[in-house]
C-alpha cells in the first residue's frame, strides 16, 4: 500500500500532530448513533469517546444565521413540519423539543473540547459565515467542503486559507470533482458501493490524489469488518456514527 506522509498537510492548515495515529476519527453528525444527530450533547459525546473531529452540517436561518442541520426541513429529525430557511434563529430556538444549534455555538463547544470541525456546507451561504466564524476565533483544527463544487470554489477564489473538502458520491469522478472545486481533501461517500466499498480505494486512486497534493478522508463506516480494512490506508480521517468502532478503548463511554 502507497506510503504517505501526512505532515505537510498538518503544518500547512495548523492542524495537531499530536492527536494519536492517524487517520482522524471524525465523529459523523457528532456520536450520532448514540444522540440526536448534529447536536450538542451528539458533538460532546462524539469527543467523550475519542472523536478527534465532528463532522456537522450547515443552514441557513432566514435572518442568514448559520445553524447545524442537516436537512432544511425538521420533519425526520424532530417530527415538527418546519423548514429552518422559512424561520428565523430566535423562531427556530424557540420550537419545544428541537435543538438546533448555531454554528457558533458548535464551534465554541469545540474550542472548548479541544476537537476538530469538519464542516459540510448545506445551504448556498454558509460557507462564508463558517469561515470568518473561524478566522474570529483563530479557530484552525477545521475544514469546510460540500457536495456543490461552487460552493467549495467560491472559497478557494476567496482566498480561504483552511482546507477544502470535496464529498464524492459513487460512481462520481473524485479527481475531476477535485479540480472543479479546487479541493485540498477527496471525501469518498461510498458507504454503499456494495459489502466491500475500501476495494475501491485503489493505490492507483491514492497515489493519484497525493500526486496532485490531496488527501483522503473515507465515507461514515460502522461495519467492524471494513473499519478492520480501511483504518490501514493511508488516509486522513474516517467518519462515522459510531467513535468505538474506531477509538475501541472508549467503547463504554456512551453508557457511563
Amino acid at each position: 500500500m502507497t506510503k504517505h506522509d501526512f505532515s505537510p498537510f498538518l503544518t500547512r492548515f495548523g492542524w495537531p500532530a499530536d492527536r494519536g495515529n492517524l487517520p482522524l476519527c471524525i465523529g459523523h453528525r457528532g456520536a450520532s448513533g448514540h444522540a440526536t444527530e448534529n447536536t450538542l450533547q451528539a458533538f460532546a459525546l462524539a469527543s467523550r469517546m475519542g472523536a478527534e473531529m465532528w463532522e456537522l452540517d450547515t443552514q441557513l436561518t432566514r435572518d442568514g444565521v448559520c445553524v447545524v442541520s442537516h436537512d432544511d426541513h425538521l420533519e425526520r429529525v424532530f417530527g415538527v413540519d418546519r423548514r429552518i430557511s422559512e424561520m428565523s434563529a430566535a423562531e427556530l430556538a424557540a420550537l419545544p423539543g428541537v435543538e438546533v444549534p448555531t454554528f457558533a455555538e458548535v464551534a465554541a463547544l469545540a474550542r472548548t473540547l479541544n476537537a476538530g470541525l469538519y464542516i459540510e456546507l448545506k445551504a448556498p451561504g454558509t460557507g462564508q459565515i463558517c469561515w470568518r466564524e473561524l478566522m474570529l476565533h483563530d479557530q484552525r483544527f477545521a475544514c469546510l467542503g460540500s457536495f456543490d463544487t461552487a460552493q467549495v470554489r467560491e472559497l478557494r477564489d476567496s482566498g480561504c486559507d483552511y482546507p477544502l473538502s470535496v464529498l464524492v458520491r459513487v460512481g462520481h469522478d473524485p479527481h475531476a470533482l477535485g479540480d472543479s472545486a479546487g479541493a485540498d481533501i477527496l471525501h469518498l461517500c461510498w458507504e454503499r458501493a456494495g459489502e466491500r466499498p475500501q476495494d475501491l480505494v485503489t493505490e492507483a486512486l491514492l497515489a493519484r490524489a497525493f500526486r496532485a497534493g490531496r488527501e483522503i478522508v473515507l465515507w461514515h463506516e460502522e461495519r467492524p469488518q471494513i473499519i478492520v480494512d480501511i483504518v490501514k490506508l493511508p488516509v486522513l480521517g474516517v467518519c462515522t456514527d459510531l467513535p468505538e468502532t474506531l477509538r475501541p478503548q472508549n467503547k463504554r463511554v456512551a453508557s457511563a
